[in-house]
């Protein structure tokens, strides 16, 4: 901070003003008392020779009138004590000395005194008898001439004799040697003393504060935190303190705001442009820089369209200066050109500044480069509408071009959709992987495309997966379109069975075909695709590799088992529900078991076979739910019946591949007390087909807490005599079909076979389907310890009423 000399602080510069403010004061005060006490002495003094005279005057005429002459001199010595009273002496009305007191001796200057009295002056005054006093600053005295009487007759006189009186009175200005020098060095000294207290205190009241806040000044100058001055003043320095504390604070918030702002602004991945309203440049942040790869020197000053790439729309520019003419912000899509001469897109907001007036000053454009966003847009919209593999348009596409098929369709004209659906994809992925599976789709659909390149306008798509699609507009009459279609259907299909190499390995694939003629049904396009799927459903049914035309019955078909599957749901949750038995026996009628099944009460179709409801619930995990309520009724069924009695539980593969399986049987069992032995599971042949050894573990984890297993169906499905010594089988079961077979020496073999195999392997043997006696009698000559199942001994009946006949 800079220095002052002495002269330039303001202690000195507020003291010695009012120092010298103070005597000039004092001067000016002094002069108007002393005027003040000079014209009352000068008063004073006259009213003093007044009453002198007139008691002179008295005495004089009563001399003159007694003819007393002899006491003048004793008047006149009388007058002369008064110590003002220089001369004094009578005169006759001539102006010739009557009378004086000792002049020649006492005061020699009478005489002069009385020749500087003009006689013009004594002749008035012996004539108009006015006594008159004069004061004479050049000797420094009052004059008073006073007419007295010359005789005793008053009457006569004309002419007066006149008593003179000189009487000295000093009516200059002080001289120092009359200022009392004493009592005037007192007083300066207070009034130094009282120069130096005010100093002093002018120092801690003002001056330090004051040095403190120009120091804090020099500090806010330079951005030093400050604080508030020690100690509290009531005063304009407190007040001016706490402002520039505050300002300092207020000021160092609107600098974070505004380095926030700034720091926002440079470092905005946006192009920041900010021009005049002249249209040029003051200024670009880091971003513009990084996307135009111009720096800030080289467009500073110039005009924005420096960037113009020149395919921005001229309609574009129009409605940006239209709204920018009227105040408004204006938003939109620009093309513009690097320094590179590279192009890019912006999305640009452009706003009016305006000053606290409400005046626009410049215009702030905020530019987002949108280039790889419609880059990324474009393959969005791509793959919203075509497969990413084979490039085919996809399923939405399909329906918007199906869509323009029907509505540019003509009267009485026909189109076709066709669905291809590859038969055994998915068991190609499991054993190759879905990398070699992805070549094969590729290798079908470029077969596919150049099977159907002849056919005009034509659309060749991908619906997902390896559900291929093929869409014919409407251009031929019913009749021709459905022959026309089916010939280039087979066409396809032959292509498509023909074998195919697929890195360097052969192999060969089929497909089954789904079409639908359009508008037969006057359905909307996402309708028409789904009947095309449901008649490729069908034709996956009847064995694949083959064309289905699509018939509304089979979608009451597919409708009908999904509402089976709903209901089906709820009858889970409604009691709908109830388990029948079957009991299994010798050929002698000892009851020696049960067989669960499952019965549905439908409140309107009536008793629901299983056979419907089975085998819908087995293409869902719907299967494990309605197999787990059935396992739990049958052991809280099982804990009712007699204790040499078994139950036999059928099991779904679903159901038994689940994790919890062995778990939720378990611990059934142990809630309910009921001895394991007596639960026999019943799985069919079907269940070893995968994942073989975990099936094995699981059954021989049950097997070891007592549960029996059997195996249903027995010969009919997945034939592996494998597999029979290393499960822990108890029982098989001869399947109706075997038992039917019965009377025909043939298939009689097959019975034998099987109970032969269940003698040698040590397992129960079970009959089941028998409903005649002579296979009670073949099946009872084959082996005595067989067991008997079927209509012949006793239906199927409700458990509890079979409750109530054993009891």
């Amino acid at each position: 901070m800079k220095s002052l000399r002495c002269w330039q602080r303001i202690s000195l510069q507020i003291t010695v003003p009012i120092v010298v403010i103070a005597l000039i004061i004092l001067g000016a005060l002094s002069y108007y008392l002393i005027k003040a006490q000079q014209e009352e002495a000068y008063q004073r003094a006259e009213l003093e020779l007044r009453s002198m005279v007139v008691v002179a005057q008295g005495s004089m005429n009563r001399i003159f009138a007694i003819n007393r002459f002899d006491a003048l001199a004793e008047l006149l010595s009388e007058i002369h004590v008064h110590p003002q009273v220089r001369h004094a002496a009578v005169l006759d009305s001539d102006g010739k000395f009557m009378a004086f007191y000792n002049a020649n001796i006492v005061d020699p200057s009478i005489a002069a005194f009385i020749q500087d009295v003009p006689e013009q002056t004594i002749q008035n005054a012996s004539r108009s008898g006015v006594t008159q006093i004069t004061y004479h600053p050049e000797h420094k005295h009052f004059v008073a001439i006073v007419p007295v009487l010359t005789g005793p007759d008053l009457e006569v006189e004309l002419k007066r004799n006149l008593l003179l009186i000189s009487y000295a009175h000093d009516n200059t200005w002080y001289k120092p040697s009359s200022i009392a020098m004493n009592e005037l060095v007192v007083f300066l000294t207070i009034l130094f003393m009282l120069g130096i207290l005010l100093w002093v205190g002018l120092q801690v009241v003002i001056v330090r504060p004051v040095t403190q806040l120009v120091r804090k000044l020099d500090r806010f100058a330079k951005r030093d935190k400050i604080e508030l001055l020690p100690g509290h003043r009531y005063n304009e320095l407190n007040l001016l303190d706490e402002a520039l504390v505050n300002a300092a604070q207020a000021r160092e918030q609107y600098e974070q705001r505004l380095n926030k702002l700034s720091s926002a602004v440079e470092q905005s991945s946006d192009s920041i442009v900010i021009t005049n309203l002249d249209a040029q440049i003051e200024y670009v942040n880091q971003a513009f820089t990084d996307i135009t790869g111009f720096s800030a020197e080289e467009v500073v000053g110039k005009n924005p369209k420096i960037l113009a790439s020149g395919n921005t729309p001229a309609s574009t520019y129009e409605a940006m200066w239209s709204a920018l003419s009227q105040g408004k912000i204006w938003q939109g899509e620009l093309y513009n050109r690097r320094k590179d001469g590279s192009e890019y897109r912006e999305w640009a907001t452009i706003s009016p500044l305006r000053d606290e007036h409400g005046n626009i000053t410049h215009y702030l454009a905020s530019k987002q480069n949108i280039t790889e966003k419609r880059a990324a847009e474009a393959q969005l919209n791509y793959l919203a509408y075509y497969d990413v593999l084979t490039g085919l348009p996809n399923r939405a596409k399909c329906l918007e071009l199906l869509s323009q098929f029907m509505q540019q369709r003509l009267p009485r004209k026909f189109g076709a959709v066709v669905l291809f659906d590859l038969d055994g994809l998915q068991r190609i992925n499991d054993v190759r992987g879905f990398e070699f599976g992805d070549k094969v789709l590729l290798a079908i659909s470029e077969r596919l495309a150049s099977t159907v390149k002849h056919q005009a306008d034509a659309v060749l798509g991908n619906l997902g997966g390896d559900l291929f699609g093929l869409l014919l507009p409407a251009n031929s009459e019913r009749e021709h379109m459905l022959a026309h279609s089916k010939v280039m259907v087979q066409e396809v299909l032959d292509e498509i069975s023909r074998e195919l190499m697929i890195s360097d390995e052969s192999l060969t694939i089929t497909a089954s075909a789904g079409m639908v003629m359009y508008p037969e049904y006057k359905d909307t396009p996402e309708a028409i695709i789904r009947h095309a799927e449901t008649a490729v459903h069908q034709a996956k049914e009847s064995g694949g590799n083959q064309l289905v035309v699509y018939n509304p019955a089979y979608s009451y078909q597919l409708e009908q088992r999904f509402e089976i599957e709903r209901e089906l749901r709820e009858a889970l949750t409604l009691n709908q529900l109830e388990l029948y038995v079957q009991p299994q026996q010798h050929a002698n009628g000892e009851v020696v078991g049960l067989e669960v099944l499952c019965r549905w009460h439908h409140p309107e179709r009536g008793i629901v076979p299983p056979g419907v409801f089975i085998e819908i619930a087995e293409k869902s995990d719907l299967i494990v739910e309605l197999g787990d309520w059935i396992l739990s009724e049958a052991i809280k069924l099982l804990n009712k019946l007699p204790a040499h009695l078994t139950l036999a539980v059928n099991i779904s593969p679903r159901q038994f591949r689940k994790y919890d399986f062995v778990f939720k049987i378990e611990r059934m069992l142990l809630r309910s007390g009921v001895e394991p032995h007596r639960l026999i599971l019943e799985v069919t042949e079907n269940l070893f087909v995968e994942d073989f050894e975990d099936i094995a573990l699981k059954m021989k984890t049950l097997k070891q807490s007592g549960v029996q297993f059997s195996i249903d169906d027995f010969g009919t499905g997945y034939s592996s005599l494998g597999y029979l010594n290393q499960l822990p089988l108890d029982e098989l079961k001869i399947d109706k079909s075997f038992v039917d077979g019965i009377g025909d020496h043939h298939k009689e073999k097959l019975v034998e076979t099987v109970i032969s195999m269940g003698r040698h392997l040590e397992l129960r043997v079970v009959a089941e389907g028998v409903e005649a006696e002579h296979q009670v009698q073949y099946l009872q000559e084959q082996s005595a310890d067989i067991i008997c199942q079927g209509y012949y001994f006793a239906k199927p009946l409700p458990a509890i009423e079979f409750i109530e006949r054993l009891k």
